[in-house]
């Protein structure tokens, strides 16, 4: 499979002519990726470090993901000599196998569990593009009650829902948002939405940052026709063309800090296939932007000895979107990895805060999540074309913490709250509507002691009593863990991304968002990264 964006228009053109068309729904134009995906921009590596070094910047960035990257193009934009250090690959590794993906492009290979109220595996993507390599790209716009309210709490207008619409536009624009087209939707997507159109719910063909998709399905092991509008092929090249330094394959380990300012980081190589630790690479700047994620940059602080000048909320309040998922049987074949990835949604009047959307997974994992093991294996084999499915995740009011353990890893805790846990059910008993009325049969949900329904109403009965124990849990949407605050009381750092208890430190991720968005994060995480960036940059 191809790593990277086709190099020419005539190569963008044999990949994709036959499928760009017209959009689904009105008022969405259809992106051109001739104009917005741009060759991934060259990257340093691991046999680039040689031996042990020292350069000094005005600005480096830790971390090349959305945040990151979005953050550069601000930086490069205003004339800021800017180096991005990225832990992961200096070249995409893309292989349509989840083992390779999460050994080159998951933030400690797909490991990270948060223990707690259940244990919890949390994902976090890695290498330049971050998680925008290897997710679905959803790019809804959080709801208006979201913004005005984190304008409110940090007394600051410009963060409120329509102060922030011409930044999104900026931001969508450059990734290339529209509503997933039609004629890549596939069966999943489209049962899904004759489902929702039936029961006349508000939702359809979802918005999604992939302007040369193709429909291919497999967006969570990367790109394959370099149609998704992710980082290293949106923000990352025109950053570069305009004087964006990168070094891959480091990982920084702690932060040279004197006297309460930030003058730099320390990294070491590390080889992208073998993991062996290599040359020292010693970063003196200016200024200092932790970009590494909600789980990364609270781990690093933690690690490196910085947390505790940053103050008590420094890796707490860490909040994921957690949820589940129904899998269905149809009379019909479905084949649901076949189309674009989490092509369709839906928005119930009585479940605000609970997005459901379209389960978009490969045959084996559709085959668990429907509990089709062991000697039941066969039988699920036999069934897996007419498999369809769904989703649903929640803005959670639940939250945990992230600190680090001894050797660096993520120590993750995460407690539910009894209202998430009820609306995850009742969002389950609507989706399992959508299903039926798009042309679903059976339904089933991976819940321990939970059998398969024929009716929502069979379904919601055998969730009464199950806890969250029963669920088997995945998150992938960390955030919260350095939130935005007035003062370092509440938060760690303040309405611009400036760290309250370090000087010349900044972070530009989903850390700083002082709420759950209840939406899919990267297009606001690409939206406060720009928005960090040019507040760095007219700090002087």
């Amino acid at each position: 499979m191809p790593d990277h964006a086709p190099q020419s228009p005539e190569e963008w053109r044999r990949a994709i002519a036959e499928t760009l068309g017209p959009c689904a729904l009105p008022g969405y134009p259809t992106p051109n990726p001739l104009g917005l995906l741009q060759p991934a921009p060259p990257a340093r590596g691991f046999l680039d470090l040689p031996s042990d070094s020292e350069i000094s910047v005005e600005v480096v960035i830790v971390g090349g993901g959305p945040g990151g990257g979005s953050a550069a193009l601000a930086l490069t934009q205003a004339g800021v000599q800017t180096l991005l250090l990225e832990e992961g690959p200096a070249r995409s590794h893309f292989r349509k196998n989840y083992a390779h993906t999460a050994r080159y492009h998951m933030q400690e290979a797909g490991t990270m569990v948060a223990r707690g109220s259940a244990m919890m595996p949390i994902a976090a993507g890695r290498g330049l593009g971050g998680s925008s390599l290897v997710n679905s790209a959803l790019s809804f716009r959080p709801p208006r009650r979201v913004l005005d309210q984190w304008a409110a709490d940090l007394d600051d207008p410009s963060l409120g829902f329509d102060a922030l619409q011409p930044l999104y536009d900026e931001v969508s624009e450059l990734v290339g948002v529209g509503i997933t087209r039609a004629e890549i939707s596939g069966e999943n997507n489209d049962l899904i939405v004759r489902g929702i159109q039936a029961l006349g719910l508000e939702g359809g063909l979802a918005p999604r940052g992939t302007p040369g998709c193709i429909g291919c399905g497999v967006c969570y092991f990367g790109c394959p026709s370099g149609g998704k509008g992710s980082t290293n092929l949106t923000y990352l090249p025109r950053a570069h063309a305009l004087g964006l330094d990168i070094q891959a394959e480091v990982k920084v380990e702690g932060l040279i800090v004197e006297n309460g300012v930030v003058r730099g980081v320390e990294a070491v190589a590390i080889h992208p296939d073998t993991g062996a630790r290599g040359a020292r690479l010693r970063v003196r700047a200016k200024h200092v932007v932790l970009s590494a994620g909600a789980v990364g940059t609270p781990r690093l602080l933690w690690h490196s000895g910085a947390a505790a000048a940053l103050g008590a909320h420094t890796g707490e309040h860490l909040q994921v979107h957690p949820g589940s998922t129904i899998v269905a049987i149809c009379d019909h074949e479905v084949e649901m990895w076949k189309g674009a990835t989490q092509g369709a949604y839906f928005h119930h009047p009585d479940l605000p805060g609970v997005l459901p959307h379209t389960f978009s997974a490969p045959p084996e994992a559709c085959l668990v999540a429907a509990g089709f093991l062991g000697d039941r294996w066969q039988e699920g084999l036999a069934l897996l074309p007419r498999m369809c499915g769904m989703l649903l995740m929640v803005s959670d009011k639940g939250e945990g913490r992230v600190r680090a353990f001894g050797d660096g890893r993520a120590d993750l805790v995460y407690t539910f709250a009894d209202e998430d846990v009820d609306r995850i059910k009742r969002g389950l008993v609507e989706v399992a509507r959508v299903l039926q009325a798009g042309g679903a049969r059976d339904l089933y949900v991976p819940i321990h002691g939970v059998q398969m329904s024929q009716s929502p109403e069979a379904l919601a009965k055998q969730l009464t009593d199950r806890t969250i124990k029963d669920f088997t849990l995945y998150a992938a949407h960390p955030m919260g863990t350095c939130r935005m605050s007035r003062d370092i009381g509440s938060g760690v750092v303040d309405r611009s991304g400036r760290a309250h208890g370090l000087r010349n430190l900044w972070l530009a991720d989903a850390s700083v968002f002082p709420s759950s968005l209840g939406v899919n994060p990267q297009l606001s995480t690409m939206v406060m990264g720009t928005r960090v960036g040019r507040a760095l940059a007219a700090s002087g």
